[in-house]
């Protein structure tokens, strides 16, 4: 029999850890295999150990090998003891006995689960091959087929089983007017399921607690949950799934649960599904099943302005929500049935959404790649970071040539690691960039730079020499020595010249291949291969890393910011062009051509002559080309792109540390700098772009601006008196709560607001839009020229020469004179509080000090004020 892996985890029967692997098979059938034919074990080094676990029940032999210590270039291996268990639960408790008495342990905190999928190189969504004959009598586990496992073997094999998704959404009700469900005391009054294959002849189901011919109703709550999980168990899904689901629904589900003593068992086991919270985030374990959260994906993998699931949907699928506010849900649920029906369409459509962001953008490719390749369950891969996936794979390589890991540190030291990278470790060489306007610049990119530098140096905590006696030894820049691969070739080199060799395969398949599908498995496999390999050069330096070594990641980076340095060197030796930015793995040189082609001929040809005095395996590449470049500082830029492929030249508009959208932004601001930004590079037309800004100030402080590009939108966290300090949208919502208590919005709502005019605190003269049109109260557009506009525009027109004065200019048109006086209330404030200071501004010509001038007063002589959001201001009250 041949299945896909799911979770592994084991059970005790016995006395006896029973291994238990869940999949599916390509049929679709569901599969549980019991393996009982392998215990846990650790390793220790010291003196009389036998004696010292001596008496320990749960120690069931304690034998001699050689194994090499984990960091260091070793000739011979040492005698540590491996110590074999009964129970996986009693590990903790026997290492620390043994740290106690001072012996040095290894590998004693690997999770028993992948202590066997390791030692048998199984993987996570990897396929077995098992002899499927025979079965196993237990009312323990769900699953089609329950089968012991005597003889099995990984098999090398593309594709995935058809999985099965079942989509959840809950609404809930405050039994406190006004605050945010909470799970202890409030109860679930709705249950929005979707399935992703039919269910009964149904796509979906709605739970209710009230009745109606839309929902299945129940008398009460604990009534609802039990079908919840009836439905769960029935319809048998691999994957659970919804928007926020980890960190609100299934919380909350499992909490109500709790408070209706319901044991929660939905899982392909009888094992209660549990809930662990790391800081403010939740991981959901749930046997033999995996939850995917696509709010969780989506913030990962998409770059937004915002990630409500209205937004996310209407720009990933082209639809949006049901039109129904959080504040509302209580209203709809106790009022009119055509009020409840809405309800019911709102909570249906948030699951459909749901499920159509993770099966139409296929976000499960990437993780079920990184799964394979890393050797880590699904489940974990989703929850953990990039440390877990690095771990597992050193693990398995490390112990083929019989190296052991360290346990991870403890608290103590990683203070002690932390410390020491603040101090000690030197990042990757950033040139400082030449100011100004750039046409005609080559973008040379180092392929797989860290990766590659690993490689050519041998750099490995294998090579790692500790001691002298080697002779010709690799010598980083940062002084650390490696031997040479001839002697020892390490294991981490190894490790990442399979991964990129693979790669490199996978990108062939690609551009042969012709199904859609296969293509786009291919290209998940690609860059989970690129993830994988990118990600070892940081590891060494990380402060919680099990094989942590300060040389080895200081020479990572020193002999990147080396070969940076000696590529700019020859670039300007041999060819006479001007390196005029290098960012850690790529240069940007200027070029004498204005013609694509021949800026493209020049820059095959440079990327060839460095390629070819570059040591090892090291290569730069021909990336693109900027037409026009726009260096701010260092890692900041804005240029116009072009990239050649098969369709010919593909244009398009590349920032890095610039952001052209902020959630605290209204859209003026993102449309403006997007428009400067387009001015600047496509038509190289510094004058045309300070003329566009002046005319939308220009407009801002005539009022022409539609208000809509005004708003700035902000969610409801907690109640509006429930916020510490004064902030905006919280104030709007206490004048809406005056105005029109029945209209107020709540907890859970985003609230659009603008600036008006007035006296008051910024924070206090936040209203509603339709409030300010309705009234026709007049915008204050010195905070949009100030607080919006200018500071991050001003950015990019001094990286062009232009100072803040020169872009405001002098009249009527756009100086903060004319906005000032355009306000009746312009005259500085008396006092502002210390914490709302943002450094000081002229009072005659407004030009803005983060530090006053050594002379006391303005360039032009006028007087200094404290500047903040609310104005400027005389004194300063702490």
């Amino acid at each position: 029999m041949l299945f896909q892996i799911l979770d592994v985890d084991y059970t005790m029967v016995d006395e006896k850890p029973i291994i238990r692997i869940f999949g599916k098979t390509e049929d679709g059938e569901t599969v549980c295999g019991f393996y009982e034919d392998y215990l846990p074990y650790f390793y220790a080094r010291g003196e009389k150990l036998e004696e010292a676990v001596k008496g320990e029940g749960n120690v069931i032999r304690v034998e001699k090998v050689k194994r090499f210590l984990p960091i260091g270039y070793q000739k011979q291996t040492i005698d540590l003891h491996r110590i074999t268990l009964r129970n996986p639960a009693k590990t903790p408790e026997i290492r620390d006995k043994l740290r106690s008495r001072g012996f040095e342990v290894f590998e004693a905190d690997i999770p028993f689960k992948y202590r066997f999928m390791a030692d048998f190189d199984l993987a996570g969504m990897g396929w077995i091959e098992v002899d499927g004959s025979g079965g196993v009598t237990t009312n323990t586990v769900s699953a089609q087929r329950k089968i012991p496992i005597k003889n099995f073997k990984k098999i090398g094999k593309d594709g995935m089983v058809p999985l099965r998704f079942l989509c959840l959404d809950i609404e809930c009700v405050s039994l406190k007017e006004g605050e945010m469900p909470d799970s202890r005391d409030d109860p679930i009054i709705m249950i929005s399921a979707v399935f992703s294959e039919p269910h009964k002849g149904e796509r979906s189901i709605v739970l209710s607690t009230r009745s109606d011919r839309g929902v299945k109703p129940f008398e009460g709550e604990k009534e609802m949950l039990e079908e919840l999980i009836n439905i769960i168990m029935d319809y048998d899904p691999d994957v659970i799934t919804g928007f926020n689901i980890n960190n609100f629904d299934m919380p909350y589900i499992l909490e109500r649960m709790r408070q209706n003593n319901i044991s929660p068992m939905f899982g392909r086991c009888k094992k209660h599904v549990t809930k662990n919270q790391i800081m403010s985030r939740f991981k959901i374990n749930i046997a033999g099943r995996v939850m995917v959260d696509s709010f969780e994906m989506i913030k990962r993998d998409f770059s937004m302005k915002r990630y409500d699931l209205n937004t996310v949907s209407n720009e990933l699928l082209g639809e949006g929500k049901e039109d129904v506010k959080k504040s509302q849900i209580e209203k709809f649920w106790k009022g009119s049935q055509e009020k409840f029906r809405s309800l019911i369409r709102y909570s249906k459509k948030d699951s459909e959404l749901a499920m159509k962001l993770v099966l139409n953008l296929n976000l499960l490719d990437k993780y079920v790649a990184l799964a394979k390749i890393s050797g880590t369950l699904l489940q974990d891969i989703l929850d953990s970071g990039e440390t877990t996936r690095i771990e597992n794979l050193i693990l398995r390589e490390f112990n083929k040539e019989d190296f052991v890991l360290p346990c991870k540190p403890d608290g103590s030291e990683v203070s002690k690691r932390e410390k020491m990278r603040r101090a000690e470790l030197k990042g990757g060489y950033v040139l400082e960039p030449e100011k100004g306007l750039h046409s005609s610049v080559i973008v040379l990119d180092f392929k797989a730079m860290y990766p590659s530098l690993i490689r050519t140096f041998n750099i490995c905590p294998t090579t790692l020499i500790m001691k002298d006696g080697v002779e010709k030894p690799v010598t980083s820049p940062s002084g650390a020595k490696f031997v040479p691969e001839n002697i020892r070739k390490g294991i981490i080199p190894k490790i990442l010249e399979r991964l990129m060799e693979e790669r490199q395969k996978v990108k062939g398949k690609m551009k042969k291949e012709s199904d859609s599908g296969k293509i786009r498995e291919l290209a998940a496999e690609e860059l989970a291969l690129k993830i994988m390999s990118n990600a070892f050069y940081g590891h060494f330096g990380y402060p919680r890393a099990k094989v942590y070594s300060m040389e080895i990641a200081n020479s990572i980076t020193a002999f990147g910011r080396e070969t940076i340095k000696k590529t700019k060197d020859f670039i300007e030796k041999d060819f006479g062009y001007k390196v005029i930015y290098g960012d850690t793995d790529s240069v940007m040189v200027k070029v004498p051509f204005e013609n694509l082609e021949e800026i493209k001929k020049a820059g095959e040809e440079v990327a060839k002559r460095v390629t070819s005095v570059l040591k090892g395996v090291m290569e730069l590449e021909f990336e693109k080309t900027f037409k026009r470049f726009l260096p701010l500082t260092k890692k900041r830029y804005a240029a116009w792109s072009f990239e050649s492929d098969e369709d010919g030249w593909r244009e398009t508009m590349e920032t890095k540390g610039i952001e052209t959208v902020r959630r605290d932004w209204c859209d003026l601001t993102s449309e403006t700098i997007e428009k400067v930004l387009e001015i600047i590079l496509k038509k190289n037309d510094i004058k045309e772009a300070v003329h566009y800004f002046k005319g939308v100030a220009d407009s801002m402080i005539e009022g022409k601006i539609p208000i809509q590009k005004l708003v700035v939108t902000k969610t409801m966290t907690k109640r509006a008196e429930g916020y510490a300090g004064i902030q905006p949208h919280a104030e709007l919502v206490k004048k809406i709560k005056k105005r029109s208590p029945a209209e107020c919005p709540g907890v859970g709502d985003r609230i659009g607001y603008v600036i008006v005019k007035g006296a008051e605190l910024l924070s206090k003269r936040a209203e509603d839009p339709l409030y300010v049109i309705e009234k026709k109260l007049p915008i204050d557009s010195r905070y949009y020229i100030e607080n919006q506009l200018l500071p991050p525009l001003e950015r990019i027109f001094i990286a062009l020469g232009i100072s803040k004065t020169e872009l405001l200019g002098k009249g009527k048109q756009v100086s903060l004179f004319t906005a000032f006086a355009n306000n009746s209330k312009a005259k500085a404030a008396k006092e502002v509080y210390y914490k709302y200071m943002e450094g000081f501004v002229c009072e005659k010509c407004y030009k803005t000090y983060d530090f006053p001038p050594l002379r006391g007063v303005c360039e032009c002589g006028g007087t200094l004020l404290f500047n903040s959001p609310q104005g400027p201001a005389r004194r300063v009250i702490y």
